[in-house]
């Protein structure tokens, strides 16, 4: 082994002995199709994307180049430093919140006491939305009574008393749509508030 490694540190001198180049200039050396190291002063264009080696005048080896990497690779390494500044960029905030959450709450006690608060706040908004929906429904029941005496004469029902239905009928609708959000808005607390009550608990129990 260490009569081939004398061979191959003469053959290199030898070559860039012979290479013109300026006295500071090192040799490449790379791989042929036949897998047969071959230098000169400049890696072929056919060899150029594949690896190389950097060698001083005295044949040791300064610098070595790896293979051109392909465009899956490439494309692979976006990827993964796309992945790595996601990850990055989510730990960073998750830091912050639970610097908000320490600093907002002292006890279990208190996130649970805000939950139930707004989720009772919504629910007070709920009750009086349906108390106004049973006025309407009640106030709807009497003009569609109206609407139908007249009809049962025999006559057809005037356009305002016709428009005023079609009105309170769109109120009772928006109302229970009111209705459902606040309904949609407690679920989100509720998990929002359960979620930070989870993570308040590991923080704690963490320190």
């Amino acid at each position: 082994m260490r009569h081939y490694s004398a061979i191959w540190v003469l053959t290199v001198l030898a070559i860039c002995t012979i290479v013109p180049h300026s006295a500071s200039a090192a040799c490449k050396c790379w791989k042929n199709n036949e897998g047969v190291r071959e230098c000169g002063n400049a890696v072929p264009p056919e060899f150029a994307q594949q690896g190389h080696e950097t060698v001083s005048n005295q044949g040791l080896t300064r610098e070595e180049q790896g293979a051109a990497k392909t465009m899956e690779e490439l494309k692979a390494e976006r990827e993964a430093a796309a992945e790595a500044r996601k990850a990055a960029a989510l730990a960073k905030e998750q830091a912050a919140y639970d610097r908000v959450l320490l600093d907002t709450f002292s006890t279990e006690d208190d996130p649970m006491m805000t939950r139930d608060g707004k989720v009772k706040q919504l629910e007070s908004q709920i009750t009086l939305t349906r108390s106004h929906i049973d006025k309407l429904q009640a106030n709807l029941d009497r003009m569609m009574e109206r609407a139908a005496e007249v009809e049962r004469n025999g006559e057809t029902p005037k356009d305002e008393l016709l428009s005023g239905i079609a009105s309170v009928r769109g109120q009772i609708s928006d109302n229970e749509k009111f209705i459902a959000n606040q309904k949609a808005e407690q679920a989100r607390i509720t998990a929002r508030f359960d979620a930070d009550i989870a993570r308040f608990r590991e923080l704690k129990g963490a320190r």
